[in-house]
């Protein structure tokens, strides 16, 4: 009598797999594709939501011209998009010494240095500013911060590293945001400190004194004291007053706040996105399951006087059975493992995209939940694509089968 441990199901299953191997291997590349996709729209999705989160530079609100607060949110803290316009100096004042602010540190946009940001500020903000909690910014050993009143640039780390900056080198800002050679400054600035990467949008930005965007050479003396935004911190029911103030009775300025409402509301917009991208991975898998139940029921229609001479042997009817299950499940995990390796692949590549296009630092290989559900629910169904052709196997007439077919 034919033995039919779980070693022997194995055997078999894997010698029928070894049979189908190109059949096997469009499964499993099916099976892989659809649980790649499946998993990198929705942990990637969930991990750039809860980055950007992260990464909004430890601020509750951002003040600036009349516009949307989502562009105030990008420009001001992502350092993305154009600046909506511009605030007076009285302006920032006032917000400063309202009560209920923290902290205010203006900002200036404008310029840029080959393609990376030149923003202006207060060297105060890298001094008390905490852009996590706990955390202020560090200047790497050598370097210190700029002085308020000089022509000295503190450069972010992403920038120093992609540029070659160092401690000590000179360079001539260009006028606006794109990188034109033909609109560089007369103005020369000395890079007097690196900062130690944060993993946020400050690491891509080249900070200079708030002064030297203003007063800078061609720009308009006009607005020599104005400002693009101004960065807050807000304690007790000032987010509140401030947002009756400024948004719904007031028609000079806007306040972004809370900045991770503001940034909830830009994901839901993306929703949709995410829903195309679930759907495709759905067809995708439903794609991976038809392919299973057509190899398994082929086979069976090639092996079915194999299957009879076992059952001949002495094999069980649920030994034949668990064989077929069995090549099902296999080319499930073959499916699976390369899932595995397709999310790799994609959260490596959206990590690096999203990190040198907004500074943002993604971690899309902390664990999640659906690190344990995407597969089990990939095996199930898998399983279920080789029921029906495992039921064939197990009602086969192996009288019928074990005649030799013309």
């Amino acid at each position: 009598m034919l033995r039919s441990g779980p070693w022997v199901i194995l055997f078999l299953a894997t010698r029928g797999l070894r049979q189908y191997a190109f059949s096997t291997a469009v499964a499993s590349l099916a099976i892989a594709l659809a649980g790649g996709l499946f998993l990198g729209t929705w942990k990637i999705k969930e991990e750039a939501k809860n980055a950007f989160s992260r990464s909004s530079g430890g601020y509750d609100a951002v003040l600036g011209a009349r516009g949307s607060k989502l562009q105030l949110v990008l420009n001001g803290l992502f350092h993305l998009e154009a600046s909506p316009g511009n605030l007076s100096w009285e302006q920032y004042e006032l917000i400063r010494d309202t009560r209920g602010v923290s902290e205010a540190y203006p900002i200036a946009v404008g310029d840029n240095y080959h393609g990376f940001r030149l923003v202006g500020t207060l060297a105060e903000m890298f001094e008390k500013h905490e852009w996590r909690k706990g955390r202020k910014y560090v200047v790497q050993s050598g370097g210190r911060l700029f002085t308020d009143n000089a022509k000295e640039a503190l450069v972010g780390a992403f920038v120093a590293r992609k540029l070659g900056l160092k401690v000590g080198d000179n360079f001539h800002p260009y006028h606006g945001l794109t990188f034109k050679e033909e609109a560089k400054h007369k103005d020369l600035y000395v890079v007097v400190g690196i900062l130690e990467a944060t993993g946020t949008p400050s690491d891509k930005v080249i900070w200079i004194p708030i002064k030297g965007i203003q007063l800078m050479d061609g720009h308009n003396p006009e607005t020599a004291t104005d400002v693009s935004a101004v960065l807050l911190n807000l304690k007790g029911a000032a987010g509140f007053m401030l947002d009756m103030k400024y948004n719904k009775q007031g028609n000079v300025a806007t306040l972004a706040w809370p900045v991770a409402g503001t940034l909830a509301s830009f994901f839901e917009r993306l929703v949709w996105f995410q829903r195309v991208l679930e759907i495709i991975a759905y067809l995708v898998a439903f794609v991976a399951a038809c392919v299973i139940l057509a190899i398994l029921r082929n086979a069976m229609n090639e092996r079915r006087r194999e299957i009879a001479i076992l059952r001949s042997l002495g094999a069980r009817r649920a030994t034949v059975t668990a064989v077929v299950l069995a090549q099902a499940g296999l080319i499930t995990l073959l499916g699976i493992v390369g899932a595995a390796f397709a999310y790799l692949g994609i959260g490596f590549l959206a990590a690096s995209v999203v990190r040198e296009q907004t500074g943002v630092l993604l971690e899309p290989f902390t664990y999640d939940p659906s690190f344990l559900y995407v597969p089990i629910g990939m095996l199930a169904i898998g399983l279920l694509s080789g029921l029906l052709p495992a039921l064939q196997a197990y009602r086969s007439d192996v009288a019928k089968n074990l005649v030799q077919q013309s």
